[in-house]
């Protein structure tokens, strides 16, 4: 059998990515923030797109969405359930889109505003990721997630077909270091924000179709996602529902036998989150998972751990999981 590495194959195309960023950081050093922000999503842009089906789109923008028009302008339409309002996503770093059954509003080259029911993800790009940082794109994803819930609510009263829940993801590329280069932050205590900060804003019950975090990546550093599991009470075992965060580089076999941490998994993790995303039912994990080891806990990361948000019944864990409304 022919011994190929796509575990090395993935990490290059994570590895890609620091090469382009630290050349244009050697030009322009700190002469324009907003020009190197923008650049790596350009490049993260780019890299989806080539590794996408070619059915799905990627573009930066806005998502409108159709709500309950409580003073319509008129009341003698012969169909007052086609009388909206709309509601407007803030601007989207990065959406993933299916054009080809669901055409886009308005489009400009990669700027488009588009409709629910065509978004399979969006993406919002970080550059240096602080807990400041961190509450301010949890307040704007919740607000994303509000207004899709809204308009789901409304598709259901009007009898229109409801749309599966979008991948919400955050690309990050590094940790806020204060002057010495000292983090202000660590992977733990950025899963704990996460999961407390839904914790207060959701109730289980209300967890049924509505947009929450799915991941949080920080390049060559960790990954933060949402995860189920369960805890024992008594003779019986609750389900739960939270954050954890593991390590964003791939655990290797080295000649040796020992285990190392190698390049970046963090743009493959994320590929393989919007693989599933875009097309659940030609889903391959032998291609999109490509870790070398089976337990990636075989060597030692000390931000890894879980932190939970929610205690469920078997009711409540189904709506957490369930994509439409129940």
């Amino acid at each position: 059998m022919t011994e190929i590495d796509l575990t090395g194959y993935s990490a290059l195309i994570g590895e890609s990515f620091s090469s382009k960023v630290d050349l244009l950081e050697k030009a322009i050093g700190s002469a324009h923030y907003p020009s190197l922000g923008g650049y790596k999503e350009r490049l993260l842009a780019n890299t989806l797109r080539d590794f996408l089906p070619k059915k799905y789109e990627v573009g930066t923008g806005f998502v409108l969405f159709p709500a309950e028009n409580i003073n319509p302008k008129s009341r003698t339409h012969f169909d007052p359930h086609n009388q909206s309002a709309f509601n407007v996503s803030k601007q989207c770093d990065i959406l993933v889109f299916d054009s080809s059954n669901v055409p886009a509003i308005f489009r400009d080259d990669d700027f488009v505003v588009v409709r629910p029911e065509s978004v399979k993800a969006m993406i919002e790009v970080k550059g240096s990721l602080s807990i400041t940082e961190v509450d301010a794109t949890l307040e704007s994803f919740f607000d994303f997630g509000s207004k899709w819930r809204q308009s789901q609510i409304f598709y259901r009263e009007h009898h229109q077909e409801l749309c599966a829940r979008p991948g919400m993801y955050v690309m990050a590329w590094k940790i806020q270091s204060k002057q010495g280069g000292k983090l202000t932050t660590n992977p733990s205590r950025i899963r704990e924000r996460i999961s407390n900060f839904y914790k207060s804003r959701l109730n289980p019950t209300d967890g049924d179709a509505f947009p929450v975090l799915n991941k949080m990546l920080i390049y060559n550093e960790c990954e933060i996602g949402d995860v189920y599991g369960s805890e024992k009470h008594g003779n019986k075992f609750i389900s739960t529902y939270g954050w954890y965060s593991t390590d964003g580089r791939f655990t290797r076999i080295g000649q040796d036998g020992a285990p190392y941490r190698d390049k970046d998994r963090t743009i493959a993790s994320l590929l393989a989150a919007l693989h599933w995303d875009t097309d659940k039912s030609n889903f391959n994990r032998f291609f999109s998972y490509t870790e070398e080891v089976k337990n990636d806990q075989i060597l030692a990361y000390k931000y890894r751990g879980n932190t939970w948000a929610f205690k469920l019944d078997e009711g409540q864990s189904n709506r957490m999981t369930s994509d439409l409304l129940l």
